[in-house]
């Protein structure tokens, strides 16, 4: 059974959703020991944070399943689904497999636990290294590609299941949890190509992502770039 909406926001005006928006600026490191919906409302909290002067008023905003938030104003109608990407768990992993030197790794999983998605990018390429006897150079920037695009198709599969309530705007909102020194324009960049060329704004009509609270929004258009932080020049 589908568990019913909850309001989550109410504002009239961005001012006041500003002014209520709790969780904005939560560090990351304790956003990470909220449970799952405490998570994925510190999510959203941060993309209203930055667009709320982009949306309609009034704006009732409500936290569902199937997508997560539902955000309704005048002539906006909009579901936004959040997804972490690269959790704790895959960091985890990864640290147990840095120094494995056996051939194979046989994840053992305690009762209760989830599944490992072996398509993930991530778990494929730490497997592939652990029973290499030389690991060749890895780029950062295209694991991260890999990754972030990875992501967007798992979650354009759910957008399709039964239950899920499509909207005229559907967004995907991702925490990007990746240990990547520096993001630069140019590898959202290619994330944007590669998602326009798989057709992924059908689905999502915006994809953002959230990367050490500063939100980089993708559409079909192009990208739109998060404010520089305050002290930045140029």
């Amino acid at each position: 059974m589908t568990e019913p909406c909850v309001l989550a926001w109410r504002a009239g005006s961005a001012g006041t959703l500003l002014s209520r928006l709790e969780l904005d600026g939560l560090p990351a490191a304790e956003a990470a020991l909220l449970d799952k919906k405490g998570r994925e409302r510190w999510l959203m909290a941060g993309w209203l944070a930055e667009r709320a002067h982009t949306l309609a008023y009034p704006l009732r905003v409500l936290a569902c399943e199937r997508p997560d938030f539902l955000l309704d104003g005048p002539g906006l109608k909009m579901g936004m689904e959040c997804m972490e990407v690269v959790p704790a768990e895959f960091k985890r992993l990864q640290t147990e497999l840095r120094d494995v030197n056996s051939g194979w790794v046989e994840p053992l999983r305690a009762p209760g636990q989830f599944e490992w998605d072996w398509s993930n990018p991530v778990l494929a390429g730490l497997l592939a290294r652990a029973h290499r006897q030389q690991q060749s150079p890895e780029d950062p920037r295209g694991l991260w590609l890999s990754v972030m695009a990875w992501a967007v198709a798992k979650k354009r599969d759910i957008l399709h299941r039964n239950g899920f309530q499509r909207r005229p705007v559907n967004g995907l909102l991702l925490h990007d949890n990746w240990p990547l020194p520096e993001l630069d324009p140019l590898p959202v960049e290619r994330l944007h190509q590669s998602l326009f060329e798989a057709g992924a704004y059908a689905d999502f009509q915006l994809v953002a992502f959230m990367r050490e609270g500063r939100v980089w929004q993708l559409e079909a258009a192009g990208v739109i770039e998060p404010p520089r932080p305050a002290g930045n020049g140029g």
